[in-house]
């Protein structure tokens, strides 16, 4: 359900006593944030999205951990409630660690400088304690910086609210770690390693893959997950997929593609992950073993939503097919109904914890009915957006690809929970390709004896897939939008937080682009590289100025452009052949001329007075148009050569009336030239 949203305004004619105890009740009476029934507990859970979200009043001034806390001081308590539910209201998140760090901190300091956890007692004193508690409770400096920025916000809070109007401005004076992905000194080399699994690391992944249908379903399974992961660089959280994720379409060169439809989280950009061509037989294989696998958790979860409260009678029940719903099942049946060995009641008394609740809630008597009910409301609570498994709620869970049931993976059980169906979470697949000193045997690598080359065992977690990958694409060259959108980030800036290479290695990829001695005026302009005039046959020094349609030989030496960047008929302008862009623009261009001619031409005709100037004009304009137009498309003509009309095809205005008069003879008259092409009658005016 959707947060209730408030928003607070204190009243200055309020005293600040009664400006908390009106935020306090608006929090408690008006949201919803948690639940309505939530205020007297002191663990608050909720959900965002598919993350369980906890909020715990647990104070500093006592040991705590996540199962057994003291809580916060009254009356501070009941201010952290409030300000709690009402920034999470406005602003869901799925972590509230540092918010609490704040508000843990700032309870300590009233005790202790003011010997009472009251809001209302905030001053410089209490400000002057905070300081210290800071690094005292948050060693880790990235972590004082974001509980810094929270505890700012929270003192604002109470100042603008005026609950504590009086209170000296506090900021955060705890900066941020200096960022390791690009830190060139041995704590970011040795952070990028940390980051970035070997190249024999993840071979060993890939050995693992092909060899997983001899160690059984587990590694089937988990491999799999990986391989779908190791595709393109993907978070574990987008591994919601249907089982029809697979889209399939011909290139240009009529080879058949093979794609995932993915949905990325941190608003990346929806889309088709494509797969590379070496990966596709994996990742065809890896959707069959998947498919496979949770074949009957799929139709468990497919019985619970169409069956709501009604327990799933599979092949392994020993009831007959008639077997009222309310009707009492001894514990042989029961044992059948659950996949378990239960011999007599005093099994069901002293078993497991999950088990001696059902026969206590039932008072002894289980039928299908209860035990429907039980694993309904068990199973379907693993997933807020039941019958969905994502946030958008497109992906079903009976359709979900990474489906699996309960105990399908533990060789200690008898067999997998018919009526089950559950969602990995992200440590489960860590636990298994990464060895921890507190779990034995739990990877798959001690399971099954793979080992590196120096005996270690592998540490390969799903985000140090998505790290790999990306790394191998920038080794490879792949451009960064094309990288963002394969990744789905939603920010092209964001590739760098997964970019390892050395700094050598990204000195290298510059130098490669270096454009050499010999490079054309067209190869310049695509890589946005100053144009000289030499380039394009000028003499003059210094760089010509790039335009949308060539490049432009006005000096600055000289006075502005007169033209007003008119530069279609402009003999400053030099086209360079091969520049998509400026053929483009010519032909739009020319189009728009032609039809302000025929206009002008009808109006002349017509008998309006100064059309025929008009249509002399755009002529001349038509004619320089298409001229350039031809010249660009002419394939003879190599790319990168540099294209102007000359002078003499078309002289300057005060240099035809010199010339009419016999005073210059550097532009030769039309009768003296000799053209074989189209061109010069482009010039004349034929422009039909």
């Amino acid at each position: 359900m959707a947060n209730n949203i408030y928003h607070f305004v204190a009243k200055a004619e309020l005293t600040a006593k009664e400006n908390l105890m009106r935020f306090i009740e608006v929090s408690r009476a008006k949201l919803s944030a948690f639940g309505k029934n939530c205020w007297e507990e002191n663990k608050w859970t909720t959900h965002k999205g598919t993350k369980k979200v906890t909020a715990r009043f647990a104070t500093n001034t006592k040991p705590y951990d996540s199962y057994n806390f003291y809580p916060m001081a009254t009356p501070f308590i009941d201010f952290a409630k409030a300000y709690i539910r009402y920034i999470f209201s406005y602003n869901p998140v799925t972590n509230l660690q540092r918010q609490f760090e704040a508000l843990r901190i700032l309870e300590e300091a009233l005790i202790i400088a003011k010997g009472s956890a009251d809001v209302l007692l905030l001053d410089g004193l209490v400000l002057e304690q905070v300081n210290i508690l800071f690094p005292k409770r948050i060693p880790n400096k990235a972590g004082r910086n974001k509980a810094g920025y929270q505890m700012e916000l929270l003192l604002d809070f109470c100042r603008d609210n005026q609950i504590t109007p009086s209170l000296p401005q506090w900021k955060n004076n705890y900066t941020r770690d200096k960022d390791l992905t690009i830190s060139l000194d041995e704590k970011g080399i040795e952070h990028r390693n940390d980051q970035l699994p070997s190249n024999e690391e993840m071979m060993l992944v890939a050995d693992m893959f092909s060899q997983a249908p001899t160690y059984g379903v587990e590694a089937e399974y988990y491999t799999s997950a990986m391989a779908i992961l190791m595709t393109a660089p993907s978070r574990f959280s987008e591994l919601t997929l249907p089982i029809d994720c697979f889209v399939k379409e011909e290139d240009r060169a009529g080879i058949e593609r093979l794609g995932i439809r993915w949905n990325p989280s941190k608003k990346g950009k929806k889309g088709i992950k494509w797969v590379p061509t070496e990966m596709k037989e994996v990742v065809i294989e890896a959707h069959r073993r998947l498919i496979r696998i949770g074949e009957s958790a799929r139709l468990a979860a497919k019985f619970a939503e169409n069956n709501p409260g009604i327990f799933y009678r599979h092949s392994g029940c020993v009831t007959p097919p008639d077997y009222p719903e309310d009707k009492i099942l001894t514990p042989k049946q029961l044992g059948a109904a659950l996949g378990l060995v239960i011999k007599n009641e005093s099994s069901l008394q002293h078993g497991t914890k999950w088990l001696k609740n059902l026969y206590e809630q039932n008072n002894g008597k289980i039928s299908y009915r209860a035990l429907g009910q039980y694993e309904w409301t068990f199973y379907t609570s693993k997933f807020p957006n039941w019958p969905f498994i994502d946030n958008e709620r497109k992906v079903k869970v009976s359709e979900a690809l990474m489906l699996y049931r309960e105990n399908e993976f533990n060789p200690r059980a008898r067999a997998a929970k018919p009526f089950s169906f559950l969602f990995p979470t992200c440590n489960q697949v860590n636990d298994r390709f990464i060895q921890k000193d507190s779990r034995s045997a739990a990877s798959l690598w001690v399971k099954h004896g793979f080992k590196k080359a120096d005996g270690t065992y592998l540490r390969v977690d799903t985000h140090g897939a998505r790290h790999w990958l990306s790394t191998m694409a920038e080794r490879g060259g792949m451009d960064a939008i094309t990288l963002a959108n394969w990744a789905g980030r939603a920010l092209i800036r964001d590739n760098a937080s997964y970019d390892h290479r050395t700094e050598q290695e990204k000195a290298d990829e510059l130098g490669a682009l270096m454009i050499p001695e010999e490079a054309s005026s067209l190869d310049k302009i695509n890589l946005n590289i100053p144009v000289s005039y030499e380039d394009i046959g000028s003499d003059l020094p210094g760089c010509a100025i790039t335009t949308e349609l060539g490049v432009c030989i006005h000096d600055y030496a000289m006075l502005p452009c007169q033209r007003n960047g008119d530069c279609e008929t402009c003999k400053e302008l030099v086209c360079i052949k091969g520049f998509s862009k400026s053929l483009e623009l010519l032909k739009q261009r020319e189009k728009a001329v032609a039809s302000h001619l025929a206009k002008a031409q009808k109006d002349h005709e017509l008998g309006a007075f100064g059309a025929d100037r008009w249509v002399d004009n755009h002529m001349w304009r038509l004619a320089h148009i298409r001229t350039k137009i031809r010249l660009l498309e002419d394939e003879s003509i190599p790319d990168g050569t540099a294209l102007f009309i000359p002078e003499q095809y078309d002289p300057s205005p005060s240099k035809e009336v010199l010339r009419g008069k016999g005073l210059t003879a550097e532009i030769p008259s039309p009768d003296e030239l000799e053209m074989h092409n189209e061109i010069f009658g482009l010039l004349r005016g034929d422009y039909a």
